[in-house]
């Protein structure tokens, strides 16, 4: 008897889930490469197999070889992640079966969601030794890792005669929507055939969603399209919120076997889900307070998953409440009694780092969302700094008006870069502990709101020279000791926040260590509510 290990990954995941401006295919893509290998690859292994062939659950638990002992059975070793491992038996050599089987499940999944990349690779295996048989699945999957950068397959039929281009995807629009699943209403139009598909399984994820998390939501219901998150028209701002939890790949890489690695998949995945439930929960208990700067219809939540599980989270909210709702799901993740019933220990406790992306809605989501994980990644890097202490959370903002920039760095350079230094002061550690403090409180993320409430509030300072003192911050040090003599003589200065102390001392004038907290509490007061 032989064995063979099959790896399907997905990739260009974030490409195929957000491209398009259209919320309702941006969730029935994301529903699409959740359900992929369980609701499309393995129903096609069983048919392809034999009913009865295909062992889903019992390698979650023990490795199951006497039902490997038949060939042609199969086992799913793990399904997560964008990732299905599978061990396949065969009577003799197996090469040209995986290679089969591998062109029928791709022909499948071209019909069934056209646009989504999809890799594989296989090697033999010895899953009856499991020193082995683990060196045996770490190789496959850098052979996937290697395959990614060297084939590039073709996943949407190009150019079938047809000439008009889609109007969300740039596809050749070969599918007539009648029944009108993308777009409700107007006249029935035409649309690439991945834009369809997208769409027509939005309605599937919206209801997995609400049953997902029923008893929470009750009459509540998720937005469909991105004006029912309830921004004003003079205020049409949206955030994609976008959170990672930290060293993840060295917590998997200590699992010293397969099942141990899924069992802690999983309640990573239960962790996450229970945090996102108890972020629901504030929602629907402080639905009516946001009535004060949102307005919100039909019991419709200012919020909508995109990517919900894992350690990966993606969401899009108003963005007055993205800070809000990022702050506690991080704190969440972090807090070892948020959610019960949790065994592994590497999953009680998810330090993790999140950004925020915050443009118009007619700004183009994919470059929004692309934002969000490069801000995600500058949180991370401020993380693992000396600034940072072990088992810290931190999050990072940017906000984009109009046609900037394409990467963080570059906006960064354009827009905060002042005469003395950055005006950008985050990324913002959200979360602490007296256990593990960091070398400074500085960059606390309740700093920030403390200084944005001191604004809004007109005590410390007129509205005017909130205003003015985003320009002075930009020029140099004489602009910001003029300014400041001209607050002392009105009877005004800068609010007055813990552990800024330093920036509000008069021979810094602002600024200490080329950096100053102000200009992002100034920019943050339009989308941080006040009381906040």
């Amino acid at each position: 008897m032989e064995y063979r290990a099959i790896l399907f990954d997905t990739r260009s995941i974030q490409r195929y889930i957000y491209s398009g401006n259209r919320l309702k295919t941006n969730i029935g893509a994301s529903y699409l490469v959740k359900h992929v290998f369980t609701d499309i690859v393995i129903p096609k292994l069983e048919e392809k197999l034999g009913e009865g062939s295909v062992d889903v659950d019992s390698w979650g638990k023990e490795p199951d070889m006497d039902f490997l002992a038949v060939p042609g059975h199969c086992a799913v070793v793990y399904c997560g992640g964008g990732k299905l491992l599978l061990v396949v038996s065969f009577e003799e050599n197996g090469v040209e079966e995986c290679r089969m089987l591998i062109r029928d499940i791709s022909t499948e999944l071209l019909v069934a969601c056209p646009g989504l990349h999809i890799g594989a690779a296989f090697t033999a295996v010895h899953p009856n030794q499991p020193d082995e048989f683990q060196k045996e699945i770490d190789s496959v999957y850098s052979l996937s890792k290697q395959m990614q950068n060297r084939v590039l397959p073709a996943v949407n039929v190009p150019y079938p005669g047809l000439t008009m281009n889609c109007a969300v995807s740039g596809e050749t629009a070969s599918y007539y929507d009648a029944g009108r699943e993308v777009q409700t209403d107007g006249e029935a139009r035409f649309y690439s055939q991945e834009i369809y598909v997208k769409a027509k399984y939005a309605e599937k994820a919206n209801a997995e969603l609400k049953k997902q998390f029923a008893d929470i939501i009750g009459d509540y219901r998720f937005p469909f399209q991105f004006d029912e998150l309830g921004q004003r028209a003079t205020e049409n701002y949206i955030a994609v919120v976008h959170i990672d939890g930290n060293n993840m790949g060295t917590k998997f890489r200590n699992c010293k076997s397969q099942t141990e690695y899924r069992r802690m998949s999983e309640d990573i995945n239960t962790k996450t889900v229970g945090c996102f439930g108890k972020l629901l929960e504030k929602i629907v208990n402080e639905y009516e307070s946001y009535q004060d700067f949102l307005t919100l219809k039909d019991n419709i939540l200012p919020i909508r998953p995109l990517i919900l599980g894992g350690d990966d989270v993606t969401f899009i909210c108003p963005a007055k409440l993205a800070v809000r709702f990022a702050k506690y799901f991080m704190e969440l993740m972090a807090d070892s009694a948020s959610v019960p019933g949790i065994k592994s220990e590497a999953a009680k406790v998810i330090d993790s780092c999140g950004g925020i992306g915050i443009f118009k809605t007619s700004y183009p989501f994919f470059r929004g969302y692309q934002l969000s994980e490069q801000l995600c990644d500058a949180a991370k890097v401020r993380m693992r700094s000396e600034e940072a202490a072990e088992g810290s959370s931190w999050l990072d903002f940017a906000i984009l008006h109009g046609e900037q920039a394409p990467t963080l760095e570059q906006i960064r350079a354009q827009e905060y870069a002042g005469a003395r230094g950055s005006m950008h002061f985050g990324p913002y550690q959200v979360g602490h502990s007296d256990g593990k403090l960091p070398k400074s409180h500085r960059f606390d993320i309740e700093n920030l709101l403390d200084c944005v409430a001191q604004f809004h509030s007109g005590k410390c300072m007129a509205k005017n020279k909130i205003k003015e003192m985003r320009s002075v911050l930009q020029h140099g040090e004489f602009e910001a000791v003029s300014f400041a003599d001209q607050l002392r003589h009105q009877n005004q200065h800068v609010p007055k926040v813990k552990n800024w102390e330093v920036y509000e001392q008069e021979e810094n004038s602002y600024w200490s260590g080329g950096r100053t907290p102000y200009v992002d509490a100034i920019e943050m007061m339009d989308f941080i509510p006040k009381g906040e």
